[in-house]
């Protein structure tokens, strides 16, 4: 029987093959998305933003959710985080959800960074005790899981992306 643990770390390693073998709608694995072999519901997302308003992913019923996850001491998530932010804004909120979850840094060394990019659309939740990173079977960082309306996870993908480049915009656009 596979379980959430088994096929959380299937997308993530699936997303550094190479390109399917048979033509598709849209070729995901070509942005770096890996589709897990089953629709599976995500973990539960139950933390504060900056704000102190708590984030649900009930909340988010009915959009297609983009939530990565990042740290300050990781150098491809500092790199990629304006262009999330760039993605949250060009997407809009019609539809569409872009969460950057922190795991493990003080509120304060979060600000102090955030105060060096372009970051303006991104709610920034707080995973400050990281207890996220076990139930999304995270093991390095970045990571970033794309769910569907109804709450499941049907993309993944470790490392690094350019999330608002017109091919990645293209494909997220796509799914909804």
């Amino acid at each position: 029987m596979l379980n959430r643990r088994v096929l959380l770390g299937g997308i993530a390693a699936a997303a550094v093959a190479g390109p399917p073998a048979f033509g598709a709608e849209y070729d995901f694995r070509s942005l770096g998305l890996a589709e897990p072999p089953i629709a599976i519901d995500a973990p539960e997302l139950d933390i504060p933003d900056l704000d102190g308003v708590t984030h649900r992913l009930e909340d988010y019923r009915g959009k297609t959710v983009l939530v990565s996850f990042w740290a300050t001491w990781c150098p491809p998530c500092r790199k990629e985080m304006p262009s999330l932010a760039r993605l949250s804004r060009l997407l809009g909120t019609e539809g569409y959800a872009v969460l950057a979850v922190n795991v493990g840094d003080k509120e304060e060394r979060i600000r102090a960074f955030l105060g060096e990019i372009d970051h303006d659309g991104l709610p920034i939740l707080l995973d400050g005790n990281s207890v996220l990173p076990a139930k999304w079977f995270i093991r390095g960082l970045p990571v970033t899981y794309i769910l569907n309306g109804d709450g499941q996870v049907i993309f993944g993908a470790i490392g690094e992306r350019v999330w608002d480049a017109p091919a990645m915009i293209a494909g997220l656009k796509s799914l909804s």
